[in-house]
């Protein structure tokens, strides 16, 4: 500043005594032309260029000082300088040299202030690089300020990653245009016209949009010029950065260095490699697996209010957590006018083995495409954090949490014809796994060999997989957690209004209740799960039989529902409950294991057998009902194997059913009940009506009282909590762990057995 008033005082006097060569001073009002490749950048003041503060301020074209150093030719007006002869001095200029830049110690050249109206001046957003774009390096220009401010205010801070954005696609696209891009190209480098503006703006829309918009992030748009002529596009980022060394260049994944970025200072590249991720956040499509560096910042967005209850559901195998994906990351579904769609489900295998995700991730995309209304749909995988990760639907509740949710059904048509559909809908779905032929064999250690506790002093054996059967899917762990309820079905094009069931976990065609756990010796695990055949424990080869086992018990259950409410299915699985005498646990299975000679002998359990005829004598069973309880216990619940009916006959009889249910009123809820066959069934609990504070009801009996034979053999316990509820938490009736969701059913999942003993 002091040499500039120096230079103004020398001008002052020297005008006095030259007031008649004051004509011959230039006119001209044109920018200054530099002999260096750079132009003269402006300084900002809040995000705008700032203008000269007097109208005679301007630039003129002279020749500079020297070669070697180039000059700023400037005009005063004689306003300013406070002349007396204001018509001789009009037209006067001033030359103030610039610094040598290869004689200041920087590594690129450092920009000099111009004073010149933002009319006559070229600008940029970038340091010098190796084109020949006549460019600045300042890059505080007005579009890039505008930019820039503009992206920032449509960043989203990623919930899963504290201090990291996402600037939404759409977002980009609203901002970043090919007149945007044009008019920032034009205005920093000046040698390219208006057409090859727009060229390069048209290509940076189509194949470049977030390399620009990360350029314009860092104030560096005039890049894009350089950089597509380099071939960079958006297929090449991210660009790699050597970490711990600030001049370490970005490199593309080829291992070859990005040139135009070679010259730019450290805080640029380390800037960029910040904020490309924000700009690249993953947009999913349905049926996609991606591949994606642990540094991407996932598309995810906060929960609402009434979300964020929603917590992490961890298994022995997985963890699931919801999220919501921005609208403009996926095209799962159309978004809704408020922009929020419906949660995903994010599941994360433990295992980092890539056959065991093949494994459920095979089935589940085969049968996607499909869009069976009672088939979880799989909405895109993805490996990051070597994690593999599946994307679901996130459903509103399971089928145990529906139930109790809705404790008192009502028995009319609606209710009982929706509930006739879905189990027909189940054994649809269940029909479609059973016929898929797998690519990875479902008998290879970890799916199909697995090593069961057989009993008290048997040791362990080792469940194995009928011959064949290992190339067919097969679910392996159906329970009423895994049959899905969601309130809206997206994909039905006649959703019914009281929602749809889905099986989900049916990739694995794990039996879950019996896998060796890594970490966990079977001989210790204390279970004894619900819904399992028979077949486990007589040590026989499993099939696709065993899924229909685990359908009659929940159909059974299902029924007890439609006919008796929630707390009837507690009072049930009490019921059955008993004591095992070779391992001491209480289980309630629907099956009991004698010794017999020639060895143990299953039969279907006997307050199975005599909960139906109670279900059968209610005082609303129909005709449907009837028929849908004589299918479970002919066809689903026997024990031999080979004699259980295949899923595709069971779709067929659901088929009569419901054609018969649909078109005849009386068939579907006139009551016929019927009378007991045998005495068993007056051993059956019946549950009272709810009370008024919403409590369960304790288990009581016909005639209060049962007979002698029962009171010798099985205990019915009254308790606030029903007793099954422990038994399918933790396979003992004895110990009750803390925090164990009501939801949760045999056996525990690894992490709980192992943190409860």
């Amino acid at each position: 500043m002091t040499s500039i008033v120096n230079c103004f005082a020398k001008l002052f006097l020297h005008l006095k005594r030259s007031k008649d060569n004051s004509a011959e001073a230039s006119t001209e009002e044109e920018p200054v032309a530099q002999s260096t490749t750079q132009d003269v950048p402006h300084a900002p003041h809040n995000g705008h260029p700032v203008a000269a503060e007097h109208a005679g301020l301007t630039e003129v074209t002279q020749p500079p000082l020297s070669e070697a150093v180039p000059a700023i030719v400037i005009r005063k007006s004689t306003v300013d300088l406070n002349l007396s002869n204001k018509e001789a001095a009009q037209n006067l200029t001033l030359a103030i040299p610039q610094s040598d830049p290869e004689h200041d110690g920087a590594t690129d050249t450092t920009p000099t202030k111009s004073l010149a109206t933002p009319r006559h001046s070229r600008r940029n957003s970038g340091e010098s690089s190796s084109s020949n774009l006549s460019r600045s390096d300042s890059g505080e220009s007005k579009s890039g300020h505008w930019l820039k401010e503009q992206l920032e205010e449509t960043r989203l801070e990623s919930p899963k990653r504290a201090h990291s954005f996402i600037v939404p696609k759409d977002a980009q696209e609203r901002l970043i245009t090919e007149s945007t891009i044009a008019d920032d190209i034009q205005a920093h480098n000046g040698n390219i016209g208006e057409k090859e503006a727009a060229d390069f703006a048209k290509k940076a829309c189509q194949h470049a949009r977030c390399l620009y918009a990360t350029l314009a992030y860092i104030k560096r748009g005039a890049d894009i010029c350089a950089l597509l002529n380099e071939g960079i596009t958006d297929k090449d980022l991210p660009l790699l950065r050597k970490p711990n060394d600030r001049n370490a260049p970005l490199y593309l994944r080829c291992g070859n260095h990005v040139q135009t970025m070679t010259t730019w200072k450290p805080k640029y590249r380390e800037n960029f490699d910040r904020f490309q991720w924000w700009m690249t956040s993953p947009v999913f499509e349905e049926g996609e697996h991606y591949y994606l560096d642990e540094k991407a910042v996932l598309p995810f967005i906060h929960l609402v209010d009434n979300e964020k209850s929603l917590g992490t559901k961890q298994g022995g195998y997985s963890e699931v957590y919801p999220v919501r994906i921005h609208p403009a990351h996926h095209n799962f579904w159309e978004s809704t006018a408020q922009g929020n769609g419906p949660l995903v489900a994010v599941k994360q295998l433990f295992s980092s083995d890539e056959t065991e995700f093949r494994k459920e991730s095979t089935i589940l995309k085969a049968l996607g495409p499909k869009n069976h209304p009672h088939l979880i749909k799989l909405l895109a995988t993805y490996e990051m954090g070597k994690k593999y990760h599946l994307m679901f639907p996130y459903a509103d509740a399971n089928l145990r949490t529906y139930w109790e949710d809705h404790p008192s059904p009502s028995f009319d048509g609606d209710t009982v014809l929706w509930s006739l559909k879905q189990m027909s809908g189940i054994a649809k779905g269940l029909q479609l796994i059973h016929d898929f032929r797998v690519t990875v064999p479902l008998s290879v250690p970890g799916a199909g060999n697995i090593n069961i506790r057989l009993g008290k002093g048997k040791g362990l054996g080792q469940l194995k997989v009928e011959k064949g059967e290992q190339w067919f899917g097969r679910h392996g762990d159906i329970k009423p957690e895994n049959v899905l309820w969601f309130a809206k079905d997206h994909y039905s094009p006649s959703p019914h209004h009281m929602g749809v069931l889905q099986i989900a976990d049916f990739g694995l065609g794990r039996f879950h209740g019996r896998d060796s756990r890594s970490g966990v010796n079977p001989e210790t695990v204390l279970s004894s799960p619900t819904y399992e055949p028979p077949e486990c424990k007589m040590k026989l080869p499993v099939s696709r039989a065993y899924d229909i086992w685990s359908l009659g018990c929940i159909y059974l259950e299902f029924i007890t529902w439609l006919l008796r409410g929630s707390a009837a299915i507690d009072g049930f699985a009490d019921f059955r409950g008993r004591d095992a005498t070779d391992t001491g646990i209480n289980d309630d299975n629907f099956f009991t294991i004698t010794t017999e000679e020639g060895g143990p002998k299953a039969t279907v359990r006997e307050q199975v057998s005599a909960w139906s005829e109670q279900l059968h004598s209610d005082k609303n069973c129909s005709q449907l009902i009837h028929d849908l309880l004589d299918l479970t216990m002919s066809e689903l619940l026997v024990i031999e194997s080979e004699k259980r009916s295949k899923a595709n006959w069971l779709c067929i009889r659901f088929q009569e059913l419901l054609k018969q249910a649909e078109t005849n009123s009386e068939y579907c809820l006139k009551p016929v009940p019927r009378k007991p066959v045998s005495g068993r069934s007056n051993s059956a609990p019946r549950l009272e009506p709810p009370k008024a504070d919403g409590k369960r009801n304790s288990v009581t009996f016909l005639e209060q009282e049962k007979p002698s034979f029962w009171k010798t053999q099985f205990k019915v316990h009254s308790t606030e909590i029903p007793r099954d509820l422990v038994l399918r938490n933790l396979g003992t009736p004895s110990f009750k762990a803390k925090n164990v969701g009501k939801t949760t059913t045999w056996p525990l999942p690894q992490r709980q057995q192992t943190a409860h003993g």
